[in-house]
């Protein structure tokens, strides 16, 4: 029978890896148990397993079995879940011969499976502040076709939070996916921290990921990856770019790792560049530093910038650059 899957992690080159690579010594991948995960509410205790490439961490996987309802109309939820280093969904697989289902075990569609991926994505989902009494309205009698039973129905408010027929197993999923295992998964990783760690999590698409790796790097760090972080930059979400400007901004640049630092900002998005620009007219000895790089790549930043840049550094009052600050305001001022 075909499985379906999801989001799975891009440095895997396919799931049935996960499976097979125990049992090979010499493999490039390997998933090894990590740490058991227990959850009272949903009755399970699943081992959570780490994936390792070359011996580097790369994420985190576990394959749930798990009693969804209190009654028989909920099969239970067999699934390969994945997650990333810091702990965010990345993920499913079903597994072979255990298709999900929804009310009266009718099987997941393809549209089924493509609305739980969206959901389990979805880390703001009203899943995570309802209880699971809250999902059916109980005034509202729904019979079984196939088995001698009733259930609640599902309120308008949840049912685009969930798969229609299937209310149980999202809330139970997403829980999985998005709740304290996720806190458990960044302290292991923490645990078993190291310079590649960081950049396979500073390499995720998940601008969430990049931040909690970027926060593990101290000062010295910053400096030490300084060349890694340029190439970071410009795949990296507008926040997280910001975020790492900051923090070199912070360190003991050489001048030419300030010039390089120019050069890689004036090829990110507004918000980054504008970032830089408040940052660097803010201390007198930024401003000093960078007033003739920026000057000589004037070009590269727009008419907005370049106003604030002058304005900011004409406030700070460096008598070095006051002439050439006076020509520029003139100049923009005659136009």
């Amino acid at each position: 029978m075909r499985t379906f899957s999801y989001s799975i992690f891009l440095m895997f080159c396919s799931l049935p890896f996960l499976l097979a690579a125990t049992s090979q010594p010499d493999a490039q991948f390997i998933c090894k148990k990590a740490f058991v995960f227990k959850t009272d509410e949903f009755a399970v205790a699943s081992p959570i397993n780490i994936c390792l490439k070359n011996n580097v961490p790369v994420g985190y996987q576990a394959t749930l079995n798990m009693a969804v309802c209190d009654d028989k109309l909920c099969a239970n939820v067999y699934l390969k879940m994945t997650w990333d280093l810091a702990g965010n969904f990345a993920g499913f697989d079903t597994l072979q011969g255990k298709p999900l289902t929804k009310f009266d075990h009718k099987r997941f569609t393809d549209a089924d499976y493509r609305k739980l991926d969206q959901i389990l994505k979805d880390r703001n989902s009203m899943l995570r502040v309802l209880s699971k009494n809250e999902l059916v309205d109980k005034s509202v009698v729904v019979k079984s076709a196939t088995v001698d039973a009733v259930t609640g129905a599902t309120p308008a408010t949840v049912k685009k939070s969930v798969v229609d027929g299937a209310v149980y197993s999202s809330y139970a999923l997403w829980h999985m996916a998005n709740g304290a295992v996720r806190d458990s998964i960044r302290a292991f990783t923490l645990r078993n921290y190291s310079g590649e760690v960081v950049f396979n999590l500073i390499d995720s698409e998940n601008f969430e990921t990049q931040i909690f790796a970027l926060k593990q790097l101290s000062e010295n760090n910053f400096q030490q990856q300084f060349d890694r972080l340029l190439i970071a930059m410009p795949k990296s979400s507008p926040v997280v770019s910001a975020y790492i400007i900051t923090k070199l901004l912070s360190c003991k640049l050489s001048h030419h790792q300030q010039l390089k630092l120019v050069k890689a900002i004036s090829g990110l998005d507004g918000y980054s560049k504008s970032i830089f620009i408040d940052r660097i007219i803010t201390e007198k000895e930024l401003a000093v530093a960078f007033f003739p790089l920026v000057s000589a790549n004037f070009q590269l930043f727009d008419e907005r910038l370049q106003n604030k840049f002058m304005q900011g550094i004409q406030k700070l009052e460096i008598p070095e650059f006051k002439e050439q600050i006076k020509f520029y305001l003139g100049t923009t001022n005659e136009q």
